[in-house]
């Protein structure tokens, strides 16, 4: 029994790690980038607007969580998803908050002017 124990916490570390992976919204969009197909990092700082220094950072926190892969090819680093199956997580995430969004559009449309003295 405390062997199944042991297991279970032991996955959910590892859940938690690529968790943690994602949750900076810069490594959320980085990901979304290389899940259409392989981005160098200057194009992934044209795609994002940051400095490349940060956008390497972040590719970083990616690859040691395995959630991205790298290709060199010449003087080129080739980033892409090594995780397919995150990207259907990611858009479950989007249908929440579109839902979220709109019950609270459904709330706000119920609420009263403020009444003015």
């Amino acid at each position: 029994m405390a062997r199944r124990q042991d297991n279970a916490v032991m996955a959910a570390d590892f859940k938690a790690f690529v968790f943690k992976a994602l949750a900076h919204p810069l490594r959320v969009r980085l990901f979304e980038a290389v899940a259409s197909g392989e981005k160098t990092v200057g194009e992934l700082v044209a795609m994002t607007g940051e400095k490349e220094a940060n956008v390497s950072r972040h590719l970083a926190v990616l690859r040691s969580a395995r959630l991205v892969k790298t290709r060199k090819d010449g003087l080129n680093v080739y980033y892409a998803n090594s995780l397919p199956c995150l990207v259907s997580m990611i858009e479950c995430v989007n249908q929440a908050l579109y839902m979220m969004a709109d019950e609270n559009m459904k709330m706000a449309c119920c609420l009263r002017s403020p009444i003015r003295s």
